[in-house]
């Protein structure tokens, strides 16, 4: 990802993977603000960061499932995905 257009690619890639600031924010550990301000050009993401979310870009969104005893549909990681499956 480069330096241009990282808070439009940031916002694009979140959409397309349909998450919100906060799902997207969780999934990269960062906070909802830091997404925020990346996404409004008040800030670009650090290194680690960018890995992250270049990371999350490759293996996509994890998936939603209601699980048992967590009330709603919740966002559940892939590896925790895999295990519901079976």
């Amino acid at each position: 990802m480069s330096d241009e257009n990282v808070n439009r690619s940031i916002r694009e890639l979140r959409l397309r993977l349909g998450m919100t600031q906060e799902e997207f924010a969780h999934a990269v550990a960062v906070t909802f603000s830091t997404v925020n301000r990346w996404e409004n050009g008040h800030a670009k993401p650090s290194k680690l960061a960018r890995r992250a979310i270049e990371a999350l870009a490759r293996r996509g969104a994890p998936r939603r499932e209601s699980l048992p005893g967590l009330g709603g549909d919740r966002l559940v990681p892939e590896a925790m995905s895999a295990e519901l499956d079976q």
